[in-house]
């Protein structure tokens, strides 16, 4: 085996190793047996780990993380959410820079790639800095998913990896740990239309998960439990006030109390007045998180609703 040893790798970093080790491989191709590529290095960022599967070499840095493959064995472990970091200007996933990656990914989505936002554009998509922007599109690029163009103020970025950006931030996003609360409604019917009535007077909320899903993919499956963010520390207010009962066993409501990002680029629905459901990034996110088949489902809103292929 070949094994090149890195500190912090990311994707730039990952191109000379590349080169390295498949330098060494055709050097060594002689032998008796085949010669396996690997990188060690104290830490490995997403996009270099799938850079590095592509190219089909093993990895393994110091959380743990490991991807081998050798014949037909393959050894796959991904320390998400537990694995250490090196110290970053920025946190990607999180506040305001979250935001900016929500509204970078939702720009490629509505122009197809074909429109290059400038900072000043995300600025007000995603109701950050400037620096923050800034900071955020810097970060991206070392990631390998944003490539800049031209210079000055007519420096411009263009999302090229945007499945490598979901990817990353749906790692992060299943990590979490959300203040979730369970509930009980009577619904004559359809628990979404019934929920959507009850909701018609609040602010601050949104429809998301496999309710959601089912109004941007029609039919995209069964509906019997709504999952609704509401604004933190509200839940067991807003539930006394419409009338829901806690229900841990039976529940056909769910609370999740967040800000943010989830309130972005809200939709509606044409035949369902005053409806409010998370947009499309959003409700896939929620469906990796969820519960029963929602994973499942999420492969197949990822590619109908959002147009990417799977999940590497």
């Amino acid at each position: 085996m070949a094994i090149e040893v890195l500190g912090q790798a990311y994707p730039r970093d990952i191109l000379q190793a590349v080169h390295q080790l498949r330098t060494y491989r055709e050097v060594a191709s002689g032998g008796p047996q085949p010669v396996e590529l690997a990188v060690v290095a104290e830490h490995i960022s997403p996009g270099a780990r799938q850079d590095l599967k592509h190219a089909g070499i093993n990895y393994f840095d110091a959380s743990g993380s490991m991807y081998f493959r050798h014949r037909t064995y393959m050894v796959v472990r991904e320390m998400i959410g537990t694995q250490h970091k090196p110290r970053r200007p920025v946190r990607l996933f999180s506040g305001a820079r979250e935001k900016v990656v929500h509204a970078l990914l939702e720009q490629w989505r509505r122009t197809e790639s074909g429109e290059l936002p400038t900072g000043a554009d995300l600025s007000i998509e995603a109701e950050a800095s400037t620096y923050t922007v800034s900071t955020t599109m810097q970060e991206l690029e070392r990631e390998g998913w944003v490539e800049t163009i031209g210079a000055g103020p007519h420096l411009r970025r263009r999302l090229v990896k945007p499945e490598g950006l979901l990817d990353a931030w749906a790692d992060d996003w299943v990590s979490r740990k959300e203040k979730r609360s369970r509930w009980y409604v009577l619904a004559r019917s359809n628990p979404v239309d019934t929920v959507l009535s009850k909701l018609q007077d609040y602010d601050g909320w949104a429809l998301t998960g496999a309710a959601a899903a089912n109004a941007a993919v029609p039919h995209l499956t069964s509906v019997d439990r709504v999952q609704v963010i509401v604004p933190p520390g509200q839940a067991q207010t807003w539930a006394d006030q419409l009338q829901f009962k806690h229900a841990e066993k039976g529940a056909n409501v769910v609370f999740i109390e967040r800000e943010g990002a989830s309130l972005m680029f809200l939709e509606s629905h044409a035949e369902r007045l005053g409806s409010r459901f998370a947009s499309r990034f959003i409700q896939y996110l929620d469906l990796l998180s969820g519960y029963g088949r929602d994973k499942e489902l999420a492969e197949e809103f990822r590619h109908r609703a959002l147009h990417m292929g799977a999940k590497a």
